[in-house]
């Protein structure tokens, strides 16, 4: 049927025009004026899959008919799917306006550039699909959007209270926010193979404390004295956050308890002296600037979910017969399957 998304039971997503018009037209169920004897391969209620219909959706995938047993109970399952809900459209007397058609064939349109009717004429007689034939089609993937946002995806539940609940369950997860502060930093080189450089480095770096303690500017001393890449801006690194520089460093600026001149952090060719303010407790970000991230999830996340369990409701409730044994063989253990994740 070639449903767009998120309402998608067409699991071959078209890539190109051709693609997609090849995925809408593999719907057709109309078989051919010659044809005096179909097969069956499925059916639904009082509908019937036929191995033509069926022939035809496989076509559309990349794999055709060659297509492996996955593909085919996929393929299989999705016209079952589709089969449901054009009865439940009908029990809800869900339909499709000429309006909204009209407005989905021009999507359809500017999406592939199509700017003239004789260009989108070409393009479906590519496919051998007329424009009833793709009006049809149209109409028929409407109403069955309708039927999954009336009965999925309008039940999900995005109240404020249900966010809330989810921010507390998804908070550590998703939106924790490490220790952080404003830090500057001296750095005094030294050779790592001469110790007598490493001492009197050592004593350049407890000199500068003095200063330091004795109200000297930390940035005024770094301008003049450190080493590092941020001697020019006054030793600015900007706000750190808790785990964002190595280990060594990272222990020595959030030392417990806080300080503003923590003890000099000293490495294997270096003596690092550190300003840091503005300090910062861990936390989470807060409920307001993460509301609609949270929507996008909750619906992300549930629509999958309620959207099986619908489509089960449904199937449980109709009679369904595959006829061919191994497609049916292969529909039990998806079944099994879907029913392990949900359990």
């Amino acid at each position: 049927m070639g449903i767009p998304a998120p309402y998608s039971l067409c699991y071959e997503p078209p890539m190109k025009l051709r693609a997609l018009f090849l995925c809408l037209a593999a719907s057709a169920a109309v078989a051919g004026a010659a044809e005096l004897v179909e097969g069956i391969v499925a059916r639904v209620n009082d509908k019937l899959i036929t191995q033509s219909e069926y022939d035809r959706r496989l076509a559309a995938t990349r794999q055709g008919k060659s297509a492996d047993t996955q593909t085919r109970i996929v393929v299989l399952e999705d016209m079952i799917k589709e089969k449901l809900l054009e009865e439940r459209a009908k029990e809800m007397s869900v339909s499709a306006s000429d309006e909204e058609i009209d407005a989905a064939v021009a999507r359809v349109k500017a999406q592939y550039n199509l700017s003239t009717d004789q260009e989108f004429e070409n393009a479906l007689s590519q496919t051998g699909l007329t424009k009833d034939e793709l009006r049809r089609q149209m109409r028929e993937n409407i109403t069955l959007q309708k039927v999954i946002g009336r009965e999925v995806a309008a039940r999900i539940d995005q109240s404020d209270d249900a966010l809330r609940l989810e921010y507390e369950r998804q908070k550590e997860k998703l939106y924790a926010l490490p220790e952080s502060a404003k830090v500057s930093e001296i750095v005094l080189k030294f050779s790592s193979s001469d110790p007598a450089d490493r001492q009197q480095t050592a004593q350049r770096a407890e000199e500068l404390r003095q200063r330091i303690a004795q109200g000297a500017p930390f940035a005024d001393l770094a301008k003049e004295f450190s080493q590092g890449t941020t001697k020019d801006r006054g030793g600015d690194l900007g706000v750190v956050a808790k785990g964002e520089l190595v280990e060594s460093l990272d222990n020595g600026i959030f030392v417990t308890p806080p300080a503003e001149f923590p003890p000099p952090v000293v490495t294997s060719d270096s003596i690092h002296l550190f300003h840091v303010t503005e300090r910062k407790a861990a936390g989470y970000r807060p409920f307001a600037e993460v509301k609609e991230d949270l929507k996008k999830r909750i619906s992300d996340d549930l629509y999958e979910k309620r959207f099986t369990e619908y489509m089960q409701h449904l199937r449980r409730e109709a009679y369904v017969k595959i006829y061919d044994p191994d497609l049916a063989k292969a529909d039990e253990d998806a079944a099994k399957k879907t029913a392990e994740k949900s359990s």
